[in-house]
């Protein structure tokens, strides 16, 4: 049986290391236990004189960090259904399902996520379970139930509150069942009882959060389907908004250039989460394949989908023009979207202009930015642990090399992933 502080040596005709640079050709990098001990040119790492080492060589292929997906949701089946109708299914259930696209996600190539609201402590017990080795998944960096208020956007998973007393309250319990960050829904959603359009919470509420949450230090992301929960989450002070959706109170979109410069001002990193609409669109379009025609009401979703994935690609192109920090964070598996796919979203980055490489540092060390996990993943650099992704091709050119994963590295670990037809059923493929 092997020691765990061996040395692993990996080379591949190109390494990222995401630090900014361009790609390494002929790079290598060398692992002992789960930890990350040099990086370079082929020619100048190597285990030390007479050490024993596991060489793994990938020539003409992209060893690169493990991807980190900023959004997701393993309570969800990614099957269209409502999180209203996900939350009436028990905790147990949720907590296999969980692991499930746990697996499915790590296999894809992304060893870190973090959590945007799963019901009760189902994601805590998964963590919980990946870290006595019964089962396995990414790095999770948790938020537990999301502060919510009462008969608000996902209030059904167990965090309704109301006023600031009890909004501080729900943050410190959290904290003590373990969450690393705070997730607060500052608009409706798709939950029926929610008002889209609507603020949730008033900023008193909202900075209630915040403020007990940054003196624990643990950072803060609010939903954000409006122009003006996106402004009362800048006023209470908060670290990410997630769908950063600039919309009036009548339903128009209308692109705030001072909201949008605020956020950059303050510093806030976006989360755009582009593909949930595009996902959903294929959806119909399946159906529709499979009934031969589309009804009225499908054909009405399809063009209010379609309207809706045009503008939200066009924010986030001036959100990237302005140099805002906008990262990937799939929200999968919500509505249609599954777990296993993030790397749809980084697509869409791209397409809204980012370059292939930035699309990269997008899912890699801005991810871990966001995440303030940056000090441990992210990049490939000595002190950091070995999470590590092996691609066939060269992302840094074409985004869709993310697609072709040959290895995953967890924690210094080569992970045994089943066969590429298994694999491969994981991917969502457009109708």
């Amino acid at each position: 049986m092997p020691n765990p502080e061996d040395f692993k040596l990996i080379t591949a005709g190109r390494l990222i290391d995401a630090r900014g640079g361009p790609p390494i050709q002929h790079g290598a990098v060398l692992l002992q236990g789960t930890e990350i001990i040099a990086v370079g040119p082929a020619t100048e790492v190597a285990a030390p004189e007479g050490a024993p080492v596991e060489e793994f060589d990938y020539p003409g292929m992209t060893v690169m960090p493990g991807m980190i997906d900023c959004h997701t949701h393993h309570n969800g089946i990614g099957d269209g259904r409502s999180g209203d109708d996900l939350a009436t299914l028990p905790d147990e259930v949720l907590t296999l399902q969980s692991a499930r696209n746990a697996r499915a996600s790590l296999f894809s190539g992304v060893t870190s996520i973090r959590e945007n609201g799963p019901k009760n402590l189902t994601m805590f017990r998964l963590r919980d379970a990946v870290n006595q080795g019964l089962a396995i998944g990414p790095r999770m960096v948790l938020c537990g139930r999301p502060v919510a208020i009462v008969g608000g956007h996902m209030g059904y998973f167990g965090g309704e509150v109301t006023g600031p007393v009890e909004v501080r309250a729900l943050t410190r319990q959290l904290i003590k069942e373990g969450a690393d960050y705070i997730k607060i829904t500052a608009t409706g959603g798709s939950t029926r009882t929610s008002f889209p359009l609507r603020p949730s919470f008033d900023v008193e509420e909202l900075r209630a959060a915040t403020d007990e949450a940054k003196k624990f230090g643990k950072l803060t992301a609010t939903h954000c389907l409006s122009s003006e929960g996106i402004t009362n989450s800048l006023d209470a002070g908060v670290d990410m908004i997630i769908h950063c959706t600039y919309r009036d109170a009548d339903g128009s979109d209308n692109f705030r250039q001072d909201i949008a410069e605020r956020i950059g001002e303050q510093g806030a990193f976006v989360n755009p989460t582009i593909h949930v609409a595009r996902s959903s669109v294929w959806a119909i379009k399946r159906s529709a394949e499979t009934q031969g025609n589309l009804t009225r009401d499908q054909q009405a979703a399809m063009d209010i989908g379609l309207r809706n994935l045009e503008q939200r690609l066009e924010d986030c192109r001036r959100m990237i023009d302005m140099g805002l920090k906008v990262i990937t964070g799939s929200d999968s598996s919500w509505g249609d979207y599954k777990l296993g796919n993030t790397v749809y979203e980084t697509e869409l980055l791209v397409q809204a202009g980012y370059t292939p490489m930035q699309g990269v540092l997008s899912v890699t060390v801005e991810a871990a930015k966001a995440l303030g996990i940056d000090a441990i993943v992210g990049t490939l650099e000595p002190g950091k642990e070995a999470d590590i992704i092996v691609i066939d091709g060269d992302p840094s050119t074409d985004i869709d090399a993310l697609w072709n994963v040959r290895d995953v590295f967890r924690a210094g670990n080569r992970i045994e992933r089943g066969s590429a037809e298994s694999l491969q059923s994981v991917r969502q493929q457009p109708a």
